[in-house]
């Protein structure tokens, strides 16, 4: 009897952290709330003032969007929302000294869209949620 009740505790202590450990989830970043994204922005209407190797934000997504111009025809977009606080009401802003660097009013993280949105600095560890783009004649799809 002795013997059986080591053998369970071994085996509830061996198999108990993982039951209690965080998800494997949390590896991947926080989840930010899921909207549908199915924008459509004419290139040379809706982003006439838009150069390459600039940003601009646009409606969509779960905080809005940030649009990353990088060449002519090739555009990036992520979402607004700071990967480490998704859940608060505030957007990443972009930095009035540096363009192209995006910060969270809360906690102070920033991302360098040029660098796939990744953080810069401060505690968050993930980057910008990224949504798909597509160029079909003059029209930019953005969509998840």
């Amino acid at each position: 009897m002795n013997f059986l009740r080591g053998v369970t505790g071994l085996v509830l202590y061996l198999l108990l952290p993982g039951i209690l450990a965080p998800s494997c989830e949390s590896e991947h970043g926080p989840i930010i709330p899921y909207v549908k994204v199915d924008e459509y922005l004419l290139i040379y209407a809706d982003l006439a003032d838009m150069g390459v190797g600039t940003t601009k934000l646009v409606e969509g997504g779960w905080k809005g969007i940030i649009l990353y111009r990088e060449s002519d025809l090739t555009f990036f977009a992520y979402d607004r929302t700071c990967t480490l606080y998704p859940d608060h009401d505030e957007a990443v802003v972009e930095n009035s000294d540096f363009t192209g660097v995006f910060e969270c009013p809360v906690c102070g993280s920033s991302y360098l869209i040029i660098n796939g949105a990744e953080p810069n600095s401060g505690p968050s560890r993930h980057p910008l949620v990224q949504y798909h783009t597509s160029v079909q004649g003059d029209v930019l799809h953005i969509s998840n």
